[in-house]
């Protein structure tokens, strides 16, 4: 018997039954260090499946324009260079409680200019630690474009990897936009990089073991046995 449920166990897994869509981890709220001064509102960074992007696998961003999107002002006016007139700004999204995080997933600005972030950073804090208590980090990430254009990806979703670990507020901390000098579009490049802009962001769930695999896991013993 039991080397039958093992048989069927081996089966599932072979025939991909376990596999399912991405999930995406609720978040509680989001915040920014110029949000007394964003064009767009920050909040429109956590819109979620089906409505900040699709539900369903490519997974391509939904809303766009000041419903959709999060963008700064332009305190250098146009052209200029966001970053170095203003700095990095941060985004700190909130998950409500620690929660295991191992992927962060991102949706550029817009490809019509060169506002959109082309490189971040992470932080992690626990709800122990508060916001910004933590010490623990992930990145730098770079975001899809060419840096010698300005050329940018907007409807994408683009998925980075970090090491497993648990945390309530992560800081999203904007490295670089994909501005290119003097900002105006000369050359052929895309014109911008005054501001900085973000389309979505989104935490995979961190899946947990089938029971087809825990059922194989354990078989282990029984097959070592056979052996």
């Amino acid at each position: 018997m039991k080397r039958q449920l093992c048989a069927l166990a081996m089966v599932a897994v072979l025939a991909g039954s376990t596999v399912a869509a991405d999930q995406f981890y609720p978040i509680s709220s989001v915040s920014s260090s110029t949000q007394d001064s964003d064009l767009w509102p920050v909040s429109n960074l956590i819109q979620g499946p089906g409505t900040g992007f699709n539900a369903d696998a490519p997974y391509e961003k939904l809303a766009g324009g000041p419903d959709g999107l999060w963008v700064t002002d332009a305190p250098g006016g146009y052209p200029s260079d966001y970053i170095e007139v203003a700095g990095q700004p941060v985004v700190t999204l909130d998950l409500g409680s620690d929660t295991v995080l191992n992927e962060i997933s991102t949706w550029g600005y817009s490809s019509g200019n060169s506002n959109g972030v082309s490189e971040f950073s992470l932080k992690f804090s626990t709800d122990a630690e508060g916001p910004a208590g933590g010490s623990a980090s992930a990145g730098p990430f770079v975001m899809a474009g060419d840096p010698a254009t300005g050329t940018n990806d907007d409807s994408s979703r683009q998925s980075f990897d970090f090491d497993t670990i648990t945390a309530r507020y992560v800081e999203l901390t904007v490295i670089d936009n994909f501005f290119v000098a003097p900002g105006n579009g000369d050359g052929g490049t895309v014109p911008g990089g005054d501001r900085a802009g973000l389309g979505e962001v989104a935490f995979q769930v961190v899946p947990e073991p089938s029971s087809a695999i825990l059922l194989l896991i354990g078989c282990l013993p029984f097959i070592r046995r056979r052996r």
